[in-house]
């Protein structure tokens, strides 16, 4: 009676069905082609990194321009605008410093205290070799007076 109805349910259950032959890949059009491409291009397939964390910062400052009033950097690094890596041009303009020089410096330590309020490392290009600096507020003066010579070497006043 038990086999009996054993054989009755593999009876009724349904079959599988035998496998479908593999589709073949899709055709790429030349609209899909360029989106993956510009994709590509701007990372948006990669996971946004620079460092180990990302989110707490990270980045390179290059000066563009440097006038008497006013001057220009590059900052490629972390824009928490958009969450990724960005090369973004900052703008300085001398104000009530008494040097360009000196508003240049202002401008980057507080990019780099939006992520640092610590310890943080820098990558000294003149030095050639990794430092580790703070940005607490206490160490203000010691970190400008490094970042001047850092930036603008034997030329600060």
């Amino acid at each position: 009676m038990l086999e009996a109805k054993r054989r009755a349910r593999t009876e009724s259950a349904p079959r599988p069905a035998p496998p479908s032959p593999p589709e073949p890949p899709a055709v790429e059009d030349e609209a899909a082609r360029r989106i993956r491409i510009v994709a590509a291009n701007l990372g948006t397939d990669r996971l946004p990194t620079f460092g180990s964390d990302p989110t707490r910062g990270g980045g390179i400052f290059q000066i563009k321009r440097l006038g008497y009033d006013d001057a220009e950097f590059m900052f490629f690094g972390w824009n928490r605008d958009i969450r990724r890596n960005t090369t973004q041009l900052i703008e300085v303009s001398r104000g009530n410093n008494s040097d360009i020089r000196i508003a240049v410096v202002r401008r980057v330590i507080t990019i780099i205290r939006e992520y640092e309020q610590e310890d943080f490392l820098w990558e000294s290009k003149r030095l050639g070799r990794n430092l580790t600096l703070s940005a607490r507020a206490k160490d203000n003066a010691g970190l400008e007076a490094f970042m001047l010579r850092e930036f603008f070497d034997a030329s600060v006043p």
